[in-house]
C-alpha cells in the first residue's frame, strides 16, 4: 500500500516537472545538461513537436496556395476581371442633405 502511494507521488511529481518544463521552455542552446533529466526530456519533446508543427504548417501553406481543378479538367483559362468602379465620395453638403431627407422621411413629412 505504501509503495503504491510513493509511486503515485513520484508520478505526480514527474507530471508537475513536465508541465513546468513546457511552461518554462528554453531553446536547446540555452539549456544546461545539469538540469533534471525529466525537464530536459520534456523540452526535447517540445523541440520535436515544434519542428513537426513547423514542417506541417509549411506543407499546409504551400498546398493552400493552389486550388485543385475538377476531375477531368486539364486546363482552364479565366476571363479577365472587370475593373472596379471608382469609389463614390460624398461631399459634406451632399451628405448633410441626404441625412436631412432621411430624417424628414422618418418623421413622416
Amino acid at each position: 500500500m505504501k509503495q503504491e502511494a510513493n509511486a503515485a507521488t513520484a508520478l505526480t511529481a514527474e507530471f508537475r516537472m513536465r508541465r513546468w518544463a513546457r511552461i518554462n521552455y528554453v531553446s536547446a542552446d540555452l539549456r544546461r545538461e545539469t538540469w533534471n533529466p525529466i525537464v530536459l526530456d520534456e523540452m526535447r519533446k517540445k523541440d520535436q513537436e515544434m519542428l513537426e508543427t513547423e514542417n506541417n504548417s509549411m506543407k499546409d501553406r504551400v498546398s493552400s496556395m493552389y486550388v485543385p481543378l475538377a476531375p477531368g479538367v486539364t486546363h482552364r483559362i479565366d476571363e479577365a476581371h472587370l475593373d472596379a468602379s471608382a469609389p463614390r465620395i460624398l461631399k459634406i453638403q451632399e451628405a448633410s442633405r441626404n441625412l436631412q431627407k432621411f430624417a424628414d422621411k422618418q418623421s413622416g413629412e
